[in-house]
């Protein structure tokens, strides 16, 4: 996948370098055993549409070009030139299908969807 950026091409690249990237960001530790959650942050900021997590999502994913984009291009190419929320759902489907995010992108979004479910449930029992 590609964003232009400035007038520039930018390859998108989500392996094991992006959750790398990602982890170093969003990881949580006990007990002296680190746990990332770069890959889970991800899926969350791309399903609400967050354009901030989409700026570091970028950030991570160019790791792959020569040159990469700075943090206030992204920011700028969100504010001006990119469709949001399209982007993010092109990027989730990338994501849903590199074979180093894949299971991880299903759990989450399966953990979302039992999370809104129960929710619902709650508030549908409350309210009678």
């Amino acid at each position: 996948m590609q964003v232009k950026i400035d007038g520039k091409d930018y390859e998108l690249n989500f392996g094991i370098r992006f959750i790398n990237l990602m982890d170093q960001n969003h990881n949580l530790s006990n007990n002296g055993i680190r746990t990332g959650m770069g890959v889970n942050q991800a899926v969350t900021s791309l399903s609400m549409l967050d354009p901030i997590g989409l700026a570091e999502i970028i950030e991570c994913a160019t790791w792959i070009n020569k040159e990469r984009p700075t943090l206030n291009q992204i920011y700028n190419f969100l504010d001006t030139d990119a469709d949001i929320a399209k982007l993010c759902k092109d990027i989730l489907k990338e994501l849903q299908a590199s074979n180093s995010t894949k299971a991880q992108v299903k759990n989450v979004l399966k953990t979302m969807k039992n999370a809104q479910e129960r929710a619902m449930k709650m508030s549908l029992e409350k309210s009678v």
